[in-house]
Order: C-alpha cells, then sequence, then structure tokens
C-alpha cells in the first residue's frame, strides 16, 4: 500500500512537472510569433502606383510561404506602413518597425531622397533594407552593408543600358528631362558622360518632382528635334512629357522612363503609349512562371501585376529562403547570406547577388514596351495590350563602385 502510494505521487509529481514544462513551452513566444517583414514604400503621393503594387506582391508572396507551412515552423506577417514620400516620416517608420514591430528586414523605398535617409538607418540598427527604385549612386557607399537594390541598379549603371540603345538604334539628338531632385541629377550625369563618349548633341531640362506641365522645358528642345527623349530622370512625369511633347509636334521616336507602372500609363495616354514608350524594366513578362503568378496576382487583386509586384514577390522569397538555410531570423546572418549568396527567379531578368556594399552584380538591364494585342493566359484580360522586352544589354551591367 505504502509503495503504491509513492508510485501515485511520483506519478502526479511527473504530471506536474511535464504539464509546467508544456505551459512553459507554450509561453515562449519564438515559437509561436510571426517573423515579420516590413512594408515601407509609396502608399500616398507621386510614387503611390508604384509602392501599392510593391506591397501587394509582397503580400501575395507572404501568402503564399504561410500556406505552405511558413518558415521554420513559424508565419510570416507583413507590416505595412507609408513612407508618404518624406525622408523624416520614413525614418520614423523605419525605427518603428524596427523597435517596436521587431521586423528581420525592410522592403519597399522609391524615392531616392528617401532610401538616402534609410540606408543609413538599416547601416545603424544593422536590418536588411531592400530598394525597390531609389537608384542614386549615393545610396550605397563602400561601407554599406545592409543595403540592396533590387529591381533599379544604380544610376550609374544606366549608361551601359542608353549607351547600348543610342548605339543600336544610332541615334544622334537626345532630349534629357530630370527632376530637381537626388535621382534626377544623378541620371543627369550618367546621360552627359554616355554624350562625351558617343557623340550626341544632347540639351537637359530640370523641372520639379511636382511638375504636371512640361511644355516650357520641351519647347526648349523644338530645335534640337531630338529622336530621343529621356525622362528617366523624371518618374512622375512621363505620361505628361509623352503627350505634350506630341502636342508640341515634336518627332520623337522614343521615350524612355524610369521603371514607370505601365497600366496608368496606359489609362492616362491610351494609343500614345503604344510602341514609343520604353520602360526601364527588370521583369521577364514572357516566361511562364511569370504568366501563371500573373494570373494568381490578377484574381487576388484585380489588376496587372508588374514589375514592382514582380520585386515585392521575389524579395519575399529571397528572405524567406534565407532563413530558411541559415536556420536564423537575426536580420544580421539573413543580410550575410543575401551579401554572400546568389537568388534566382524565374519572374526576373538577372540573379539576384551583390557586391559587398549592396550593388546588384549580374543585371542586364532592358527597355520594355508597351504593345497592343492581349496578353497571354488572364494575365490582363481584355485590356487589348500587354508588356515586351523591347530591348536588353549584351551583357550584365557593371556594378558601381560607390566613390567613398
Amino acid at each position: 500500500m505504502r509503495r503504491a502510494a509513492l508510485l501515485l505521487v511520483a506519478a502526479l509529481v511527473l504530471a506536474a512537472a511535464a504539464a509546467g514544462i508544456a505551459v512553459l513551452l507554450t509561453l515562449r513566444p519564438s515559437a509561436q510569433e510571426p517573423i515579420r517583414i516590413g512594408f515601407l514604400g509609396p502608399l500616398s503621393g507621386p510614387f503611390a502606383a508604384w509602392g501599392v503594387n510593391h506591397r501587394d506582391g509582397m503580400l501575395l508572396a507572404v501568402e503564399e510561404v504561410n500556406d505552405r507551412g511558413g518558415v521554420l515552423g513559424r508565419r510570416l506577417e507583413l507590416v505595412v506602413r507609408d513612407d508618404r514620400n518624406s525622408p523624416s516620416e520614413a525614418v520614423s517608420a523605419f525605427r518603428e518597425l524596427v523597435e517596436v514591430q521587431r521586423v528581420v528586414a525592410v522592403a519597399g523605398p522609391v524615392s531616392s531622397d528617401i532610401g538616402l535617409a534609410l540606408s543609413k538607418e538599416a547601416e545603424r540598427y544593422r536590418v536588411p533594407l531592400f530598394l525597390l527604385a531609389a537608384g542614386s549612386d549615393r545610396v550605397l557607399t563602400r561601407s554599406s552593408r545592409y543595403t540592396f537594390r533590387t529591381c533599379l541598379p544604380s544610376a550609374s549603371m544606366h549608361e551601359q543600358l542608353f549607351e547600348e540603345f543610342i548605339r543600336a538604334m544610332k541615334v544622334t539628338r537626345v532630349g534629357n528631362v530630370i527632376a530637381d531632385y537626388e535621382w534626377g541629377h544623378s541620371i543627369r550625369e550618367a546621360v552627359e558622360r554616355v554624350a562625351a563618349r558617343t557623340g550626341i548633341q544632347l540639351r537637359t531640362e530640370v523641372a520639379p518632382l511636382t511638375e504636371s506641365d512640361f511644355t516650357p522645358y520641351l519647347r526648349r528642345l523644338r530645335d534640337l528635334n531630338p529622336e530621343l527623349i529621356i525622362a528617366t530622370g523624371h518618374p512622375p512625369g512621363l505620361s505628361a512629357i509623352v503627350r505634350q511633347s506630341l502636342e508640341l509636334g515634336l518627332d520623337v521616336k522614343w521615350i524612355t522612363g524610369s521603371v514607370p507602372p505601365a497600366t496608368p500609363l496606359v489609362n492616362a495616354l491610351g494609343e500614345l503609349a503604344f510602341g514609343r514608350v520604353l520602360l526601364t524594366n527588370c521583369a521577364n513578362y514572357e516566361s511562364p512562371e511569370y504568366v501563371a503568378l500573373a494570373e494568381r496576382f490578377r484574381e487576388r487583386f484585380g489588376t496587372l501585376m508588374e514589375q514592382f509586384a514582380v520585386t515585392g514577390y521575389v524579395t519575399v522569397m529571397m528572405i524567406a529562403d534565407a532563413i530558411e538555410k541559415t536556420g536564423s531570423t537575426d536580420p544580421s546572418v539573413i543580410a550575410d547570406h543575401i551579401r554572400s549568396g546568389r537568388y534566382v527567379s524565374p519572374l526576373y531578368l538577372w540573379p539576384l547577388s551583390y557586391t559587398e556594399w549592396g550593388e546588384l552584380k549580374e543585371a542586364r538591364m532592358s527597355f520594355a514596351v508597351i504593345e497592343r494585342g492581349d496578353p497571354p493566359g488572364r494575365v490582363n484580360p481584355g485590356s487589348g495590350w500587354h508588356l515586351r522586352i523591347f530591348f536588353i544589354t549584351s551583357e550584365p551591367v557593371k556594378p558601381y563602385v560607390p566613390k567613398e
């Protein structure tokens, strides 16, 4: 009897201990909390079309990862913040994402002014920051270790794209319209270096970032009669530049834009957009993998999956891959893995591999063109137009090396 009582006590103690351990395990936050990734980009202001598409691409990737069981047994969560096209607001939001939300990475900047401000925060907090655009040369320095480009290489790396295109198409007269901010002036410098090497006639006009009436600037290009207008340095002004140049009678064969959204361009320009507007591009629109994903994106969000959504999707998948392969959610470990690794996606025109300072090592830059004709499958049904790769550099563009 006494032995039976002792055994009963021992069993109760073991059961209590086991129950206690179970309670402790359920209370451990790391086993249950989601892995948070931050979206910090423009959901309002002149770059909102870029930001919304990028955010939705990230959301789709998060949903698909979670449908497969998450990463390391944990769900992903996207924490969304609007940078409001303000460097100071973006910095405050970044700090909140890192300090309060404890995100493992942040993606989204479009404006170079914001990219420049946030890159300093990424280095300070040692949290990886993925730039959608923000292509100013000055965003990265030789000591950058936590800031990575994705869809848009630096302004200086556009030189090879512009030069190869100008030579291939035998262009001799070029107008360059830029916005008066960091990115615009970086493009101006790049185009001027191309002009010095190719001997083209070049004229540059500088307009405010918020300008909508470009007629005074375009009139000053009339006597040049440009075959090509580079509007890459004024991202929000592209559709107005296209329409107003034609209204002024400028016989321009091509007008370039910096990774602009195609849907609002077609909505604003109609037939004027077809075959004329060249979009700096990173997405592999002709791959079957893109078609399949874009159909799911269309079903989920009711719109075309443009290169910004592709970039958001691929960035989340690259972060998830880094977490899975390293077995860690430490932002420094994630950044080290991405910086030293190589992520290949059929959705992209190039593998994502990086220099020590976060510049793209294998980018084959391209122009996409908007053409008449229905897209494949249900990518953009009933639209009557599609995107096609029009020109691509002959080899990967040499990575830009920061001066400091």
